[in-house]
C-alpha cells in the first residue's frame, strides 16, 4: 500500500510527494530513521526520480518525501535551505562552479558530504569525474552524461525535405528554407533565463574550443577574458541567427515550456537544449513523436562538435537530519538495478562506467560524437563562481531587447569573473 500526497508552494511549481510502502523488509542503512527521508531535485528529473525512490521504498521501507521545482527556482533556493538548516538530506547539484547550485559553490560553504569513500566513485566518467571533486574529493554522484545539441521533431523535418545542416553557412539557409514553409527553425524560449545559454554554449564548442582547447586555463590564470575572445563571435551568430529568421517571433515573451510546445506541435522543427531535457520534451508529445539529434553548428568545419559535461548529480547534505539513510539511497542510485529503473524511465546517457543501457535515436547520435571525441567542456564548469553565468543570462536578454551589443555583454561577464 502506498499513500500519495501533492502540494502547492506559493509562487513555485513544486510537487510533494510522500511514499510509503508496507514491506516486511528493513531498511538497508545500519540505524532506523528517526523521520521521513527528504529528497529534492528539479522538474525535468521528477519521473525517473520518483520511479527510483517507489522502488527504493519497496524495498526497504523507508518513507521518503519528494520535492520537485523548477531549474531557476531549485538553484536560487537550495543555499538558502540549506544555510537555515531545513534543506533536504539528498540533492540534485551541478558540476564545477557555475551557477547557485553548483558543487563548489555550495561546498565552499560546507554543505555537502564527502562521497569519496563510496564504492562507486572509481566507476565515474574518467573525462568528467574531475568536475565533481574539490581537492581531489568527491562531493556529488553523477547520474548521466550531458550535451548541448538540437533536439528535433523528425516528422516535421520530412514534412520540409530538409536535410539537417552540418555547417554554420548551411545553418542559416536552413534556418530560411523552413521560415519559408512558414514554420521555426529552433523555438527559443528566453522568458526562462537558464535557456539563455544554451545557444551560446553550443556555438563556443567551435568558435572558442575548436580554437583554443586550453581556453578555460587561460581564462583561470588571467591571460584570457571573454572579450577578445571567441565568445565574441558566438554572440555575433546568436544575433546573426535571430536576424535570419532561425527563431520563433518574440523569443523574450516565450518561456521553456512555450518552445516544448512549438516543437511538439510541429510549430517549430527542434529546439536547442541539454539532453536532461529531452525526457520532459518526449514525455509531454504526442504519442508516437519520433525524435532526432544534431550538433549546432559554430563553423564551416562541416564537423560539428558538442558541448558535453556532467548531467544530473546527486549530493548528500553534510548536516542531514537523516544522513545514514541518505547515503544508503545515493549508493543505491548508483547499483544497475537503480540505474536501470531511471533510464527505463529518462532516456539518458550513463555517466558510470559500469552501465549498460539501451540508447535510443537522440542519445545513441549524442554517444556516437562523445565516442568520436568531437567535444569541448561545459563552460561554466570551470567558473569560479556563479556570477559570470549570471551575466551571461541578463546580457543576452538585453541583447535580444536591444539594450546591450555584444562588447557589453563579454565585459559584465570579465567583470563578474574577476569579482
Amino acid at each position: 500500500m502506498k499513500s500519495r500526497y501533492i502540494a502547492a508552494v506559493a509562487g513555485v511549481a513544486v510537487a510533494g510527494l510522500a511514499l510509503s510502502a508496507c514491506s516486511s523488509s528493513e531498511p538497508t542503512s545500519s540505524t532506523e530513521p528517526t523521520e521521513a527521508l527528504t529528497i529534492a531535485t528539479t522538474s525535468n528529473n521528477q519521473g525517473p526520480m520518483e520511479a527510483v525512490i517507489e522502488a527504493y521504498t519497496e524495498k526497504t521501507g523507508l518513507d521518503i518525501n519528494l520535492t520537485v521545482a523548477d531549474t531557476s527556482q531549485f538553484q536560487t533556493t537550495i543555499r538558502t535551505q540549506l544555510s537555515s538548516g531545513t534543506g533536504p538530506d539528498v540533492f540534485t547539484v551541478w558540476a564545477g562552479g557555475g551557477n547557485p547550485g553548483a558543487i563548489d559553490v555550495l561546498q565552499g560553504a560546507g554543505y555537502l558530504a564527502d562521497l569519496s569513500d563510496r564504492d562507486w566513485v572509481g566507476d565515474v566518467d574518467p573525462g568528467t569525474a574531475e568536475t565533481l571533486q574539490i581537492d581531489g574529493k568527491t562531493y556529488g554522484l553523477p547520474s548521466k552524461l550531458d550535451a548541448v545539441g538540437t533536439i528535433y521533431n523528425k516528422a516535421t523535418l520530412a514534412e520540409l525535405g530538409l536535410e539537417v545542416p552540418t555547417t554554420y553557412t548551411d545553418l542559416l539557409s536552413y534556418c530560411s528554407d523552413v521560415a519559408a514553409a512558414g514554420k521555426v527553425a529552433f523555438a527559443l524560449g528566453i522568458q526562462t533565463d537558464w535557456v539563455t545559454q544554451l545557444i551560446p554554449y553550443a556555438l563556443v564548442s567551435s568558435t572558442v574550443y575548436g580554437q583554443d582547447a586550453d581556453f578555460d586555463e587561460k581564462l583561470g590564470d588571467g591571460s584570457a577574458t571573454f572579450e577578445g575572445s571567441g565568445w565574441g563571435d558566438a554572440f555575433d551568430k546568436y544575433l546573426e541567427m535571430d536576424e535570419a529568421g532561425c527563431f520563433n517571433p518574440d523569443p523574450l515573451g516565450t518561456d521553456v515550456n512555450a518552445a516544448y510546445d512549438l516543437v511538439n506541435s510541429g510549430s517549430a522543427v527542434g529546439v536547442v537544449q541539454v539532453l536532461a531535457s529531452y525526457p520532459q520534451i518526449a514525455s509531454t508529445a504526442p504519442e508516437g513523436t519520433e525524435f532526432g539529434f544534431f550538433p549546432l553548428p559554430g563553423d564551416d568545419s562541416g564537423e560539428p562538435t558538442l558541448t558535453r559535461g556532467i548531467g544530473v548529480s546527486f549530493a548528500v547534505n553534510e548536516g542531514a537530519k537523516n544522513k545514514v539513510n541518505a547515503l544508503d539511497f545515493v549508493d543505491w542510485l548508483a547499483t544497475p538495478e537503480a540505474t536501470s529503473i531511471w533510464f527505463d524511465a529518462a532516456p539518458g546517457l550513463p555517466a558510470l562506467t559500469t552501465v549498460e543501457t539501451e540508447l535510443d535515436e537522440v542519445m545513441q547520435t549524442a554517444s556516437d560524437i562523445i565516442a568520436e571525441g568531437r567535444t569541448s567542456p561545459m563552460p561554466d564548469q570551470a567558473w569560479p563562481n556563479a556570477k559570470p553565468q549570471s551575466a551571461l543570462f541578463v546580457g543576452v536578454q538585453q541583447l535580444f531587447s536591444g539594450q546591450s551589443d555584444t562588447d557589453g555583454v563579454l565585459r559584465s561577464m570579465d567583470e563578474a569573473f574577476a569579482g
